[in-house]
């Protein structure tokens, strides 16, 4: 992304310090954009936004943020607020991976994968969308996966929290769009380049992209609100399934 297509734009993001979150910081900074990005890991949070800084020019800070405490995500999304002047888009990137299978899995690995994935989702998506319809304006962005459309063995809860993720996507895509509020879901598909699930998230924003976004391990393309068969036999052709 090297054209400052989003000079203006100010951008929160959580689980910023690793992964999609800091590739798609990364993608937003070099689109113009201003950018504070929140972890659990403080620290990093803050050295990747100076590495970033440094690299790029623009506005980026790192700051705390805990997904799981409504109290202190809301306290980040003030900050980022504060520091950046104002918000225009809320991605909720923060992410727990599976941990093994559904009956090895122990009841404290599902929490985390419900909190982080899920819970945290809703969470920020209403603190995000009440600032947004307040102001008249605003995009969030939630990222799912091609799990959330279809399942995967092997993990179980991590597929549920997907497919939640899905649907409130789909459901917020319908409720907020009369009030201004873009809602757009990202659906990775197996394994593909955080790099490129960033661009994807960045494109939507950019074009104004709403609803359902798969992201193949090739390429993305975007479908809005499809007709859940359909879709699910897209899924299916596009990983062998069909």
């Amino acid at each position: 992304m090297s054209k400052k297509t989003l000079v203006g734009k100010r951008v929160a993001i959580t689980g910023g310090a690793y992964g999609v979150g800091k590739e798609t910081a990364l993608a937003f900074l070099a689109a113009g954009a201003d950018i504070a990005l929140g972890d659990s890991d403080t620290g990093r949070a803050r050295a990747v936004a100076e590495q970033f800084g440094r690299m790029h020019g623009g506005t980026i800070v790192g700051l705390a943020l805990d997904t799981t405490d409504s109290a202190r995500f809301a306290e980040f999304l003030a900050r980022a607020e504060r520091k950046l002047g104002g918000l225009d888009v809320v991605v909720n990137a923060a992410d727990a991976a599976p941990t093994g299978s559904f009956l090895s899995e122990s009841e404290a690995e599902s929490d985390l994968q419900i909190d982080v994935n899920l819970r945290a989702v809703v969470t920020g998506s209403r603190l995000a969308g009440r600032r947004f319809v307040e102001q008249g304006h605003g995009h969030i962005v939630n990222i799912g996966s091609a799990v959330g459309v279809t399942a995967a063995l092997g993990a179980a809860v991590y597929s549920a929290t997907k497919h939640a993720v899905v649907g409130l996507g789909a459901a917020l895509h319908r409720g907020l769009a009369p009030q201004g509020v873009l809602v757009s879901t990202i659906a990775p598909g197996y394994a593909p380049a955080p790099e490129m699930v960033a661009d994807a998230i960045v494109d939507c924003v950019e074009h104004r992209r709403a609803g359902l976004v798969v992201v193949p391990p090739d390429g993305w393309f975007r479908t809005t609100v499809p007709d859940p068969v359909q879709l699910r036999q897209t899924m299916r052709r596009m990983f062998g399934m069909a």
